[in-house]
């Protein structure tokens, strides 16, 4: 056991130094293959060098029992795949059994997002009469207006806001910087939630950082805690939508998309590294200029009337 524990801080290592992975990222991996490892030990396995094929199919099975959906059970075998080509290039195994298992096919789930006139009256429903509603206001324009993820807005820094040029500097996943515009109005909640909130928020506790979203306690945002912030705001605007924040990212490049931006372009702004994970958002688009179509053209309406 104390082999298998050392091989994966190795890896865990690796991934930190070498790949630069973020810490979250890190964090998922080293939990998948502390579980894969708590299995192994279960069914008497000490070594990762011991395990074949025949016994991953059982490992499969075993997965399956737990009812754990097709995408969960997917990450699983990407993060073991990852660590036995490790284990493989560092000569500790001579062959990696995760290749010979395939992932499982799952449904083309296209990304959830709210129409235009959803989305400015979801923002226009925040209540600004507060310092914490005011953070919110800030907060949520702005993943609107630069399609952040979470957890780019629970890192973002003072430093990475030029208010003069209206654009952030954002660390993105696997460390990768970009450059995002944000317009106007975005602007000028920020810069208010920035010069006269934030101040108050963070003498609460009097904290000292330079994360610009902070707590009721000016300690730094975290990523559950904007889940939570959003899940109260669609519970007063309408609570039959299920609205998570990466649907304002999802919205963001929807409507780019719908304007005419290319997609070269949407790409840049969203820090996708490959096009063909923004290409997702195409059949969106097209789904609903079909659908204004079908509401909007002559001939079609004629036959919709016989």
């Amino acid at each position: 056991m104390d082999t298998m524990l050392k091989r994966i801080r190795e890896y865990l290592d690796y991934l930190q130094y070498q790949k630069n992975y973020s810490a979250l990222t890190i964090e998922s991996y080293h939990r998948e293959i502390e579980q894969f490892m708590e299995f192994l030990l279960s069914e008497g396995i000490d070594d990762f060098n011991k395990v074949e094929y025949a016994f991953l199919r059982g490992y499969l099975m075993h997965l399956h029992h737990l009812n754990l959906s097709a995408s969960t059970i997917n990450h699983k075998l990407t993060s073991l795949r990852s660590f036995y080509r490790f284990l493989q290039k560092e000569e500790y195994i001579k062959d990696n059994p995760f290749l010979l298992i395939e992932s499982l096919k799952t449904p083309q789930k296209n990304p959830d997002f709210l129409y235009i006139d959803e989305m400015i009256a979801l923002l226009d429903s925040i209540d600004v009469n507060t310092s914490l509603g005011r953070r919110n206001k800030a907060m949520l324009e702005l993943m609107y207006a630069s399609g952040l993820r979470c957890s780019e807005v629970v890192s973002l820094t003072l430093k990475q806001i030029d208010f003069h040029n209206q654009i952030l500097l954002v660390h993105g996943k696997g460390n990768k910087d970009r450059y995002v515009p944000f317009h106007e109005y975005a602007g000028e909640c920020l810069k208010t939630y920035v010069l006269e909130d934030r101040p108050v928020l963070m003498a609460v506790q009097n904290q000292n950082h330079d994360f610009v979203f902070v707590n009721k306690n000016g300690g730094k945002m975290t990523n559950r805690g904007i889940e939570n912030i959003v899940d109260r705001i669609v519970q007063k605007y309408d609570s039959t939508k299920k609205i998570h924040p990466h649907t304002f990212r999802h919205s963001f490049a929807t409507h780019l998309l719908e304007r005419g931006v290319d997609l070269r372009t949407v790409q840049e702004l969203l820090g996708h590294e490959n096009l063909s994970t923004t290409q997702v958002y195409t059949h969106i688009t097209n789904q609903y200029l079909k659908d204004v179509y079908d509401e909007t053209h002559p001939r079609n309406q004629l036959n919709q009337k016989k």
